[in-house]
């Protein structure tokens, strides 16, 4: 990058007020856009039309105008150059101070002196609210202003007046702009500190958030894996009690049936709340011996149905 671009705002206030012959204090001065329109115009004498630049813009389309003008010389001379007209109208400081870095870079290499018959402030004078441009902004005015001769008898030395007014008016503005630069330090400190509050806190919460859903995807998978158990368990004890039912309905078909059967019969189609039989004609037939129903505490209570129909059998 171009050394030119680490020019410091001292230095380019000097080069500006320098070169224009006028007495800006702020970068943000310059964010109307004749300052730049008029530096374009000693480089190029006559190809910009300084007259139609407005001195006394003060509103943001008024700007736009000025820049406007500037956009159209550099066309036609040929500048290739992008100039951010969005952001200079805002008279943000660092904006308008890169953009006359570049300026201040790009006259040094186009121009070796100042032209000896340019006229500055009677240029900016035959332009839109030039003069009274010039009666606020030239170097020199405010001081020279008082031009009447001392009366006789006094010690009072001309101009020593209005300088002193204008030395205090000076002193003025830059206190003015040192509690206006605090007010705003002041403000924007405690805009950081709530906004760095603000992000911690979503930064917990986020994680506290997935903290949590992992837990709970962990404690879903743990009870699919139960219920997986739960249902192998109820149907390995209901396949070995349909088993024992098929034997026994095979049994009593043969004309074999013993006290020993009805009671292993009692023992499977007893019934509780939930596991009725299905219809009176089923049960008379020996059919839908139990109902299927979801994962309950009393299929616990099958295991030991099926321990005591094992020592019955046993007995035999």
């Amino acid at each position: 990058m171009d050394g030119a671009f680490f020019v410091g705002r001292k230095e380019i206030l000097d080069w500006i007020n320098s070169t224009l012959s006028l007495n800006f204090t702020k970068i943000e001065q310059t964010a109307f856009g004749g300052v730049a329109c008029q530096l374009l115009d000693i480089m190029h004498p006559g190809k910009v039309p300084l007259h139609k630049v407005n001195w006394g813009a003060k509103q943001d389309f008024e700007f736009i105008a000025n820049y406007k003008i500037l956009q159209t010389s550099f066309q036609k001379l040929k500048i290739d150059k992008y100039v951010d007209v969005d952001k200079l109208i805002k008279g943000k400081y660092q904006d308008n101070l890169e953009f006359m870095q570049w300026f201040k870079r790009f006259f040094e290499m186009s121009v070796s002196e100042m032209p000896a018959d340019y006229d500055v402030v009677a240029q900016r004078a035959r332009s839109k609210s030039g003069g009274g441009f010039n009666s606020m902004h030239s170097k020199g005015t405010p001081a020279t202003s008082s031009t009447a001769a001392p009366k006789c008898g006094t010690n009072t030395r001309v101009g020593s007046a209005p300088q002193k007014e204008n030395m205090n008016a000076r002193a003025n503005n830059q206190q003015k702009s040192a509690s206006s630069d605090s007010k705003d330090m002041k403000h924007k400190a405690p805009e950081d500190k709530i906004s760095g509050e603000v992000a911690s806190s979503l930064k917990t919460e986020n994680l506290q958030l997935k903290t949590k859903v992992q837990e709970m995807t962990r404690g879903m998978s743990e009870l699919r894996q139960d219920m997986d158990c739960l249902e192998k368990e109820r149907d390995f004890y209901f396949e070995k009690l349909r088993d024992i039912e098929m034997m026994l309905q095979d049994m009593e078909e043969n004309g074999e049936s013993t006290e020993l059967g009805k009671s292993i019969f009692a023992v499977l189609y007893a019934t509780k709340e939930g596991f009725e039989p299905t219809d009176e004609s089923a049960a008379a037939d020996g059919q839908g011996c139990l109902k299927q129903n979801a994962v309950d505490e009393n299929v616990l209570a099958v295991p030991a149905a099926v321990e005591s129909v094992v020592e019955v059998e046993a007995a035999c």
